[in-house]
């Protein structure tokens, strides 16, 4: 009797073993989006690359929840050629953003960015707070050229 329990107890833990570790892959978490974490220049930075690579959805995705859909919106007013569905002409024309500062303020840090477009060059801001554990831009103030925005 002791014999057939004992059996039966090491033949549970081997299919036990064999079904947790056969066939069923564990997907990893999700790796954070680049900028994301780290300090809130880091994201400054990351923001900055995306705008100079005219990736309107890369910038959406740093921005927090509140701030996506209106986001959006004022980026393509302000600067036409980040509109994914513009026309070639308009995808085209340069657009240039450098990141002149990070300074905190009461609620996050504010970034000063420059933007060169169409000739002109202007100055704006980047509001980056603290999402839950990661830094996330949380407002973009860009400037207004030619009546844009």
């Amino acid at each position: 009797m002791t014999v057939v329990i004992v059996g039966m107890v090491l033949g549970g833990v081997g299919a036990a073993v064999y079904f947790h570790t056969s066939g069923r892959q564990i997907p990893p978490d999700p790796a954070p989006l680049p900028g994301a974490e780290g300090s809130p220049e880091a994201l400054a930075r990351t923001v900055v690359d995306r705008l100079n690579a005219k990736d309107l959805t890369g910038v959406i995705d740093l921005t927090c929840t509140q701030g996506k859909n209106t986001g959006r919106r004022e980026l393509i007013a302000a600067l036409p050629p980040l509109d994914p569905a513009a026309p070639p002409g308009t995808r085209s024309t340069p657009v240039e953003v450098t990141l002149n500062s990070v300074t905190p303020f009461a609620d996050g840090y504010v970034a000063a960015i420059r933007i060169r477009y169409q000739g002109a060059t202007g100055d704006g801001k980047m509001r980056i707070q603290r999402g839950g554990d990661q830094w996330t831009l949380c407002g973009l103030d860009p400037p207004r050229f030619g009546g844009a925005g």
